[in-house]
């Protein structure tokens, strides 16, 4: 199924999602305080200072044009002018410009251009644009075209951006120590997924249940859970591995009595009911013992698989082995996990077909050990199942042909405890069945 479009934008990450969640608000009480900000400083505060500033300017000019001459008014308000700081002079050139000067990105000289436009009887241009500091008015008076300049300030606040820029970096701190903050609260949840991960691979890490009560919750919960895991594995160890023992005492006394008796069909029957059991126990142990950790130590994979292979052909068998291309360095392994493992697929192999052919496949990240048989091959749809212990497949791997269902397992057993996994596919080289066990280079040392 397509998955949908938030989904597709939304981080895959518990971290990831947490700090979007951290991240949202903050940007938008950003946006929200700015356009407030911008709407409260930008159009009220600087219309109403242009306002008052045009009330001085209007009468001014009232008097102006009410006077024969402007000469006359500026020299008698002239202590008035200098206490606003509004200089008006009288000019017979032209203003300048055909329309008013203002920045682009000049909120504010925009917003004063407009209260100017639409309430200051006469007015022509502004610059605001030319003059630093200054705001430059052209008027037209009774007397002709008056020039007003004033300063900036009596207009406009002085550094409106300060207030946005408090705010953004008190964000940005704030944001720093509550990542830290986060990153505390995720690391105990990266610490409890990595030891689930770590079990799931056959490994036991060392793990401590820590941070916020649901997390230690949690975790208490995986130890209990992979205490009681343990607790039940070591009792199949110890039942299989006691049944098969007491087992064999019986059996010992069967072939007894079976070799005092005459030869017979009965006895031939008994006598392979007998090795069909002992195989059967021989299994269970192999079993038990594959589920049992042994030393780590530096192996040379190839010189194993070759030296494995040549075990067969001394006895006669039509086996091949295709080394890698590369030479392979050393690997911390568990030999004899990986011996049993390789050793119960080739005979697998050999036991329901004619040849076999095992290679060594290597990768950057990734060593494969395929085995591939001429035999009848496993269908898709049972693969899965074969792979489970004491299970035989009755139209491919039966029991006529030998085995009581542990070898597939047995392989799994030992690559889920390498942090690898046991893949069962067709083989397009001989027809039959081609198992795969995959070595993880990245995984963990098996402990």
């Amino acid at each position: 199924m397509r998955p949908s479009l938030p989904k597709t934008f939304f981080p895959a990450s518990f971290y990831g999602r947490a700090v979007l969640i951290l991240i949202m608000p903050v940007i938008v009480i950003q946006i929200v305080l700015s356009v407030v900000f911008i709407q409260r400083h930008y159009e009220r505060v600087t219309t109403q200072m242009t306002t008052n500033v045009l009330r001085d300017i209007r009468f001014l000019t009232d008097r102006i044009n009410a006077a024969e001459t402007p000469d006359t008014v500026l020299a008698d308000l002239s202590d008035l002018i200098d206490a606003l700081d509004i200089r008006i002079t009288t000019t017979a050139d032209p203003a300048p410009y055909s329309e008013s000067q203002v920045e682009r990105f000049d909120l504010a000289g925009h917003e004063i251009l407009r209260v100017l436009d639409s309430r200051m009887p006469g007015f022509l241009i502004a610059d605001l644009m030319h003059h630093r500091g200054e705001v430059r008015i052209w008027l037209d008076s009774r007397h002709g075209l008056l020039r007003i300049d004033l300063s900036r300030q009596l207009v406009a606040a002085t550094n409106p951006h300060q207030l946005l820029v408090i705010v953004f970096l008190a964000s940005v701190l704030m944001t720093l120590i509550a990542f830290q903050f986060l990153r505390l609260q995720i690391r105990p949840i990266r610490r409890l997924g990595a030891a689930a991960e770590a079990y799931g691979r056959g490994e036991t890490v060392p793990f401590r249940a820590s941070g916020a009560r649901e997390m230690r919750a949690a975790g208490h919960a995986f130890l209990d859970m992979r205490n009681r895991i343990e607790r039940q594995r070591a009792q199949q160890r110890v039942m299989l591995s006691g049944v098969s023992h007491d087992m064999r005492t019986p059996l010992t006394r069967m072939r007894l009595i079976l070799s005092m008796m005459d030869e017979s069909e009965d006895r031939s029957a008994l006598e392979a009911e007998i090795a069909d059991l002992e195989s059967r126990l021989d299994g269970f142990l192999d079993f038990t013992r594959g589920q049992i950790a042994e030393p780590v130590t530096e192996v040379d994979l190839t010189h194993l698989v070759e030296r494995l292979v040549e075990r067969y052909r001394t006895v006669g068998h039509a086996i091949e082995f295709r080394p890698c291309s590369k030479p392979v360095p050393p690997l911390p392994l568990q030999s004899g996990q990986i011996t049993r493992a390789l050793d119960n697929l080739i005979s697998n192999g050999l036991r329901h077909g004619q040849r076999v052919e095992v290679s060594l496949t290597c990768g950057h990240t990734s060593i494969e050990i395929a085995v591939e048989d001429d035999g009848p091959g496993i269908a898709p749809e049972h693969r899965a199942v074969a792979v489970e212990p004491f299970t035989r497949l009755d139209d491919a791997r039966n029991a006529a042909s030998g085995g009581v269902g542990l070898g597939l397992a047995i392989a799994t057993e030992v690559m889920r405890a390498h942090g690898g996994r046991l893949s069962l596919t067709h083989s397009q080289r001989l027809g039959g069945l081609r198992a795969v066990l995959h070595l993880d280079l990245r995984a963990r040392r098996p402990g």
